[in-house]
């Protein structure tokens, strides 16, 4: 927070500027960070686990997707998958999954 110049008191006054939203944004790109990385290990599961641990971060995904159509407001506005876009998303995960992924992969922006 000291890096981006955004203090205690401006979270709980749910202030929102420009300096926030430049925090949110490179907590974002950490997340994807994290989220690649964990990608590559996805493979390294058992076949029962793939499935749920790649939902998991497809879904985790969308909600950064999300946040950014929000406008990176986390202080007033909720960022969440609802039910039917994680049900949507399985199959696509599952997909992931599969080793046919690895050739014909799904473009990031399904």
């Amino acid at each position: 927070m000291d890096k981006f110049n955004v203090s205690e008191e401006q979270l709980f006054a749910q202030r929102i500027d420009e300096n926030y939203r430049n925090l949110v944004k490179y907590e974002i790109d950490m997340a994807r960070k994290y989220y690649d990385l964990a990608q590559e290990g996805v493979y390294m599961l058992s076949e029962e686990g793939r499935l749920p641990v790649q939902t998991s971060l497809d879904c985790y995904r969308k909600i950064l997707d999300k946040i950014e159509a929000n406008n990176y407001d986390t202080l007033t506005t909720r960022a969440y998958v609802d039910k039917w876009e994680k049900l949507f998303t399985i199959p696509f995960s599952w997909y992931r999954t599969q080793e046919i992924h690895k050739q014909f992969p799904i473009p990031e922006d399904w």
